[in-house]
């Protein structure tokens, strides 16, 4: 917490632009149910990835640097990390510096997903693979052939359904050539990656889906949980309501973004919530969707040796120059205990201990503090 994501043309490759500045792009259209509330910004293409673009992920112990693919679908894809600035409300407005390299990760697509351990799983075209990355690796540690395992080629992208929507926590695999979706059983191999023990198709979205995010119902023209899905065979972002198993309800179809040029990897900023994608061609560049309502609760406590969850509130309002009437206030938590309030503006999502650490960068520690007596509430 904050204040205790069978047959494809290839592009020729092109040299990198270097972007300083981020500009509005006009030539894609919203959809009607879309177009009052969203609106978007062309960021270009990272300085130093190169083309065709492919998935995208966000670091996840540091929200302003972006991981994407380069060279997709090439034996030399690599992934990247490219630093993003933000203005002063945390909505990203373009990149800094050059890319660095990551990890080499041959024929890689739209498909870049942080799984359990923060491994990174990412899709493969056209050899319909999945390989795994363990935290620092600069290549892949596991690499599995989907095909003997009933995924029809090739992929396509992959995705994890986030915490509170249905079918919370099922990997998802989607074929880009065929559109069929799978439910996907990972087991620990002991090595730190992980097998697949079954795979069970489900439904066919059909538009070649490279890219895929959960977006929570009462965002502006989302009345239920809903998913977007970067659609490459039809250049456009489809709008879907969610099943009960987390899969597209396909006769639910509604055009979110069209006139696109390869859409391509999708991930949601863990900061304001913007929709952000890749493309593959088209300029290989990355676009930000804003209008979408910033993540409520970014990190959730786990349970104690109470068998309680602790939770941090609020009062007041944060100010330089105004009245000193911010308050931190810790409930749930076991009583006697000394403890620090750690403060950073930067979130994260790193493992840490049993839980997890929700903040990165540089932080600030208060004094240490002896938590009360339950029954005064703190």
């Amino acid at each position: 917490m904050t204040v205790s994501l069978l047959t494809r043309s290839l592009f020729p490759a092109c040299a990198a632009l270097a972007l300083v500045v981020a500009a509005p792009s006009n030539a894609q259209i919203f959809g009607p149910s879309f177009s009052a509330n969203y609106s978007l910004t062309d960021l270009g293409t990272p300085n130093g990835v190169p083309s065709p673009l492919g998935g995208i992920n966000f670091d996840p112990s540091d929200p302003s640097l972006i991981w994407i693919g380069g060279s997709a679908n090439n034996a030399g894809g690599e992934i990247f990390s490219v630093r993003v600035t933000r203005d002063l409300t945390g909505r990203i407005t373009g990149f800094t510096g050059a890319a660095s390299s990551l990890a080499t990760a041959p024929q890689l697509d739209g498909g870049m997903a942080l799984g359990p351990g923060n491994v990174l799983f990412v899709t493969t075209f056209s050899n319909n693979h999945l390989l795994q990355f363990k935290p620092g690796s600069t290549a892949p540690d596991k690499d599995i052939d989907l095909t003997p395992l009933g995924v029809g080629p090739s992929t396509g992208t992959c995705q994890f359904v986030p915490l509170g929507f249905a079918g919370a926590g099922t990997f998802k695999i989607a074929s880009y050539s065929q559109g069929w979706w799978y439910d996907v059983v990972l087991a620990p191999d002991g090595l730190g990656t992980f097998d697949i023990t079954s795979v069970t198709q489900t439904v066919n979205s059909g538009g070649g889906p490279e890219g895929i995010v959960y977006i929570p119902g009462g965002n502006p023209g989302f009345t239920s949980d809903s998913m977007l899905i970067s659609e490459y065979a039809t250049g456009s972002v489809g709008a879907y309501d969610l099943d009960p198993n987390g899969d597209p309800v396909v006769a639910s179809r509604r055009e979110f973004l069209s006139s696109l040029g390869g859409a391509e990897g999708a991930v949601l900023d863990p900061v304001t919530g913007d929709f952000l994608f890749s493309t593959f061609g088209g300029g290989d560049r990355v676009i930000v969707v804003h209008g979408f309502t910033a993540p409520a609760i970014h990190c959730s406590g786990i349970v104690n040796s109470l068998g309680c969850v602790p939770t941090i509130r609020w009062a007041g309002s944060t100010s330089v120059t105004g009245l000193d009437d911010f308050h931190v206030t810790g409930i749930n938590i076991v009583p006697n205990v000394a403890g620090l309030l750690i403060l950073s503006p930067t979130p994260g999502h790193t493992p840490f201990g049993p839980g997890v650490l929700c903040f990165a960068g540089a932080i600030k520690r208060r004094p240490v503090q002896v938590s009360m007596d339950p029954g005064a509430g703190t």
